[in-house]
């Protein structure tokens, strides 16, 4: 639903603008309207809207300095998260100094008064079973932290300390201005950064969109005069000031134990003189259109218009411009996408505001293109100028405005619990857009129809101010170059007949579109399931050859939603061709069904088809009213597809172009991909290119015919699903999809690594310029012993191997440690990309590391051992917060053979079980001489040339696992 996605960009930082159904309360004065202004609470305080399924209890505060903050309480939460989010971003980066905001957002974690280490900060969170992170917007810095929650009170202590009083080591200063140059390296060929590189040079250059706001080792250097500590101190003491932040923090304690907390820690951010609002500058300092081609450095192919518009957060209880990108990015039948498709022009079309500041927003609608739609990309304007043009004149309808709020209401009356991290960073940013009351329903409100804002939004959508990009590797050859990411583009003129005609309105009944008809989606019951009961186990209801189906019957959630999953097992679809002829064919059944139930998909039904190793898959979600209508769909669309050859040309290329674009991925990302086929033998993604290259659309009609002739099926229906309705969806696959016999036995297969004094290394060849490596750990049995003390051992060095390599040595901008099980083999993986060192030195420095930390958990106290083993069990034994995250786990207990559903219980057992002597003892085995280890070095061809002909086994023999 790519048209929602655009939309959800302005909105909220965390959740996608889903629609569902529901139903509306008259208002006054005519007006449909389901929200209500939230009534005070005793004492004066603002009642918070909060959804029906919604426990959580929540206070909204400001502090005597201006501090707006918002309280939740939950106790039944496992982890404890806090959000502060500034009113400064990008946009506010001097002239001279671009960079300066994105770099203090890096600064403030490397120590402060009361906590001086660079690495405090970081080691505290991991050691208590926590993460964190921050981002810079245009006008926002927002950093979050999640916890254990038993430790939010000294999180929180660490956490105040970035807004009270920061250090800027200078030491770090100068280090960490080496990281923001390496973030910026790193993504010189992210096309996404060298579009925007080349709409700066293209807009009013007073605009504020035209800085640079990433960074750079040159626009961060010191100046005469001028060092660049002391501009980041005048930086932070002009803008962080707490009247400009707001702050959202969950914790189980009640809500005066945590006000109590807050004001303890966030009274003390001082309060600074505003800064003077800035002057508005329009995007383009001449009327438009203007039109931009530039070279992209994948193959990519893209449409974007571009326009101005006023700032639309004061609109925010009718979102005009939601509305507007909700019907442009219509995909049903006769919708403009549907039309280019049929043309064999475009693949996919995204369509809302592309971002919304104090300082003006735009709106975008972006088409991806196919190289036909580069050739006919005239025409594809002319539809696109034709189909705004009929939104205008037939769209803007009180009777759409109602179906899309009624499908905004449904979805906050039954939102479900997110991971308190994601709530708190979403909060904390609404605390920015609306009123107090409404930081959690707000996003979600649509308070009237309101013609004439819509039209205003709409009329605005006008060729005269559109700034239009082509993104196409046919324009290679052009020689003008974006400044910093040096993208190739030019700027040209569009004839004045084509203009005229984009003018001239339309004739509906001469347009091959339409507009969509009222959604036959909408669910019309909600049974619930029950809600705060017993934790149960799913159920087998049907254990034979072809079929295998589990049921969890929720008493959990309270929830209308439904969850259902089939595995199937299909011999024809493994290796590499059959891999690739199944991707291509379950592609053109997703496309179908993409365009016959984006209806549904919009009223809150999700589905999908994908493959997985040994066959497809089938997946539903959402309101348990339509699963039926909706599975005898996709059933449908696979047992018959509809075989078209534009289509079937369209859809092929797109997959394999899709395959060899990662050859342009970061390294350290086409070292996994690597990675993962060294030891599960799964195909790469160049072989599957390569495999479905010559496949026409007979030999795919001839494929797919025989496809399910031996299959089985392994289902899971969950939620408010009951058995007869879990054993009907079950049903429906063998009879809709005529499987003949069982599928035969099917055994996953997995590399059991050397143990040996010299780790082998395989490489892969990259284009960029950076190199990374990644070290592959496996553990040395399948067990849930081994499988803790790899969690233990992962946990112990993650935060010390980030400071080491990456704060103090600074090798590169990406570094980390992760947990890397295959099946049931325990294992984990250390990985480093550089801009600055070669792969040799990266694996030295990683070797150096690891050859240091044994000797640490030698010296280990039995409290520092218990520390460990709680941070490693405060993931492990979180409790599932809603049935999305409670059925994942199901199935990936069924994906690891645990048919009584005790992955995490066994496992938290085994880490408790682990004592000082069994850790120290994994620790020699896993990255001492004798490990099995696996190194995967993307670099230079010489440097891969030279490991090839050196090789050394890396594998001695298999696992083997049935399905």
């Amino acid at each position: 639903m790519r048209a929602a996605r655009a939309g959800a960009l302005v909105w909220a930082a965390w959740w996608a603008l889903a629609f569902a159904g529901g139903a509306l309360a008259a208002g006054p004065a005519g007006e449909d309207r389901w929200w209500r202004p939230a009534p005070e609470a005793e004492g004066g305080e603002v009642g918070i809207h909060r959804s029906p399924a919604d426990d959580r209890s929540y206070r909204y505060l400001r502090l005597d300095n201006g501090l707006r903050v918002v309280l939740v309480s939950d106790p039944d939460g496992d982890k404890a998260a806090a959000a502060l989010s500034v009113a400064v971003g990008s946009f506010d980066n001097p002239e001279d100094r671009p960079g300066l905001a994105h770099f203090l957002e890096h600064m403030l974690f490397l120590g402060t008064e009361k906590y001086p280490e660079p690495g405090a900060y970081q080691e505290f969170i991991s050691a208590h079973g926590g993460s964190h992170n921050a981002y810079t917007s245009l006008e926002r810095t927002t950093y979050f932290f999640d916890v254990d929650a038993v430790h939010l009170e000294s999180a929180l202590d660490r956490f105040a300390q970035f807004f009270v009083a920061p250090r800027f080591d200078t030491e770090y200063v100068m280090r960490e201005r080496e990281a923001v140059d390496a973030e910026y390296r790193l993504k010189l060929q992210d096309d996404a950064r060298r579009q925007g590189d080349v709409l700066a040079e293209v807009i009013d250059p007073a605009h504020p969109l035209a800085k640079f706001s990433v960074g750079s080792r040159e626009t961060l250097a010191d100046l005469e005069g001028r060092p660049v500590r002391d501009e980041l101190l005048d930086f932070y003491r002009h803008h962080y000031s707490a009247d400009r932040m707001a702050l959202a923090v969950s914790g189980k304690a009640g809500l005066d134990a945590l006000e109590a907390l807050v004001r303890a820690r966030f009274a003390a951010i001082e309060r600074r003189p505003a800064p003077a609002p800035p002057a508005a500058v329009p995007l383009l300092a001449e009327p438009g259109p203007v039109l931009v081609q530039m070279v992209p450095d994948r193959e990519r192919r893209e449409l974007d218009l571009l326009f101005e518009l006023p700032a639309q957060a004061p609109q925010w209880p009718v979102k005009p411009a939601i509305f507007v990108g909700h019907l442009l990015g219509d995909e049903s039948a006769h919708s403009l996408l549907a039309e280019l498709k049929a043309r064999g022009w475009a693949e996919w079309l995204d369509a809302g505001p592309a971002y919304d500041t104090t300082r003006g927003a735009a709106f975008t609608l972006s088409i991806g293109l196919t190289p036909a739609g580069v050739s006919e990309r005239a025409a594809v304007l002319d539809l696109t100028w034709q189909w705004i043009d009929l939104i205008r004149q037939q769209g803007v309808e009180a009777w759409r405005y109602r179906e899309l709020a009624q499908l905004q209401e449904t979805e906050f009356r039954f939102l479900p619990k997110e991971p308190p991290v994601e709530q708190v960073v979403e909060v904390a940013e609404s605390l920015h857009d609306y009123p107090p009351a409404e930081v959690l329903r707000g996003p979600y409100v649509l308070q009237g129809f309101d013609g004439q804002s819509i039209a205003a939004v709409a009329e605005r959508l006008r060729p005269e101010n559109a700034l239009i990009t082509v993104t196409a590797p046919e324009f290679a050859g052009l020689t003008r170059r974006s400044r910093h990411y040096q993208a190739p583009y030019e700027t040209r003129a569009l004839p004045g007949d084509q203009i005229a005609a984009w003018r001239e309105p339309i004739d509906p009944r001469q347009l091959p579109l339409r507009l969509p008809e009222p959604n036959a989606y909408l669910p019309e019951r909600f049974p619930v399931s029950a809600r705060g009961g017993p934790a149960s186990a799913p159920t087998l209801l049907a254990d034979g050859d072809a079929l295998q189906l589990w049921h969890y019957q929720d008493r959990r959630f309270g929830t209308p939603r439904s969850v259902f999953s089939a595995q199937l097992l299909v011999p024809a679809a493994q290796g590499e061709r059959g891999t690739a002829l199944t991707e291509l064919y379950l592609a053109l059944v997703g496309e179908q069904l993409e365009a016959e139930l984006y209806p549904a998909r919009l009223a809150g039904h999700g589905f999908g088809v994908q493959t997985w190793e040994g066959g497809l898959e089938i997946y539903l979600e959402g309101y348990a009213d339509k699963q039926d209508l909706l599975l005898d769909r996709v059933l449908a669309a696979l047992a018959a597809p509809r075989w078209d050859a534009l289509r079937f040309a369209r859809v092929k290329a797109s997959l394999i172009r899709e395959w060899r674009n990662t050859r342009r991925e970061w390294p350290v990302r086409q070292a996994m991909l690597e990675l993962e086929p060294l030891v599960s033998d799964l195909p790469r993604p160049l072989a599957l290119a390569a495999a479905l290259e010559p496949v026409d659309s007979e030999a795919l009609q001839g494929f797919s015919a025989e496809l399910y002739r031996r299959a089985s099926v392994r289902a899971y229906a969950g939620g408010v699903l009951d058995g007869d309705q879990a054993r009907r969806l079950a049903g429906m696959i063998p009879a809709r999809l005529n499987i003949g016999a069982p599928a035969p036995e099917f055994r996953r297969e997995l590399a059991r690594l050397n143990a040996a004094a010299r780790t082998p290394a395989r490489g892969v060849v990259v284009e960029q310029a950076d190199q990374a490596v990644i070290l592959y750990l496996q553990g040395g049995e399948d067990s849930l012993a081994e499988r803790a003390r790899v969690a233990m051992l992962e946990k112990s060095i993650e935060a010390p191997f980030y400071t080491e390599l990456r704060t103090e040595r600074q090798l590169g901008y990406v570094v980390g440690s992760q947990i890397m099980p295959f099946d049931r083999i325990p294992g984990m993986i250390l990985y480093v990309q550089s801009p600055r060192m070669a792969a040799a030195g990266l694996t030295e420095a990683v070797d150096g590391f690891l050859g240091t930390r044994c000797a640490a958990i030698d010296t280990q106290t039995p409290a520092e051992l218990e520390d460990l083993k709680r941070a490693v069990l405060a993931h492990i034994e979180e409790r599932p917060k809603n049935l999305g995250e409670l059925t994942d786990r199901h199935r990936g207990s069924l994906e690891l053979r645990y048919r009584e559903f005790d992955f995490r219980p066994r496992l938290a057992a085994a880490v408790k079980a682990v004592g000082r002597d069994d850790l120290a003892g994994a620790c020699r085995r896993l990255f001492g001489d004798q490990r099995r280890g696996l190194w995967v070095i993307a670099a230079d061809a010489a440097t891969v040339e030279d490991l090839q002909r050196h090789p050394a086994p890396y594998a001695e023999d298999r696992y083997r696992y049935p399905w």
